[in-house]
């Protein structure tokens, strides 16, 4: 399973090179599926290849349509001039969520695990988290496109938010372990009943056969 890299580390401000389908180092549909599988697991809507560490120009994202699929050398080739402002955060660096100005609308070209080409037009949610990602394939980090002010009161705030990520987490772990309990006791008692159950039919049967 793959792993975040240090936010202070140089491979997050280092474009990685285009995956070569011709001579691929690694199968692709495994990297796209390890890559999701992360994604899952650190709990983003999105993930870039180097910031797990692999040299590759891709990321994955969840997509509300397709599910969470793989963007091979993407490049945003159209970007509208019309741009909305929203917090953004990033699994590189947890805990700090800033006001980004992104487009509201971007064409993207990509490959998928195939090799396959398209070109795909997207808005909202799903434009800004591309745009994210593909900041990433290009070095950029997000945080290096807020101003300085917001960046500085997001870093103050970076403790308080650590809190209350960590509190939820607590919460979730122990709804989960709650459920395990509860699977468990009703397992627990199905069994039960189907042995007992077993048991009187047994009984009931040794009752008649005793009768004859």
């Amino acid at each position: 399973m793959y792993e975040l890299v240090e936010e202070a580390s140089k491979v997050l401000r280092t474009p990685p090179p285009e995956f070569d389908f011709e001579n691929p180092k690694e199968d692709p549909k495994e990297i796209e599926k390890n890559m999701i599988e992360a994604m899952k697991k650190f709990g983003g809507i999105g993930l870039s290849a180097n910031q797990v560490g692999l040299p590759y120009k891709m990321f994955v994202m969840d997509t509300q349509d397709k599910g969470p699929v793989g963007f091979f050398n993407p490049k945003i080739t159209k970007a509208s001039s019309d741009t909305e402002n929203m917090k953004e955060g990033c699994l590189s660096f947890q805990d700090i969520y800033v006001m980004i100005k992104r487009s509201k609308v971007i064409e993207l070209t990509y490959q998928d695990s195939d090799a396959k080409e398209h070109t795909l037009v997207l808005s909202g949610m799903a434009a800004r988290c591309v745009q994210h990602e593909c900041d990433h394939l290009n070095g950029i980090l997000f945080i290096q496109r807020a101003s300085r002010l917001k960046l500085e009161r997001a870093l103050k705030s970076r403790p308080k938010e650590r809190k209350k990520r960590l509190e939820y987490e607590k919460r979730i772990a122990m709804a989960k372990f709650i459920a395990e309990q509860q699977k468990q006791l009703e397992e627990s008692r199905t069994n039960s009943s189907d042995k007992s159950e077993g048991e009187g039919n047994t009984g009931t049967s040794d009752d008649k056969v005793a009768q004859t």
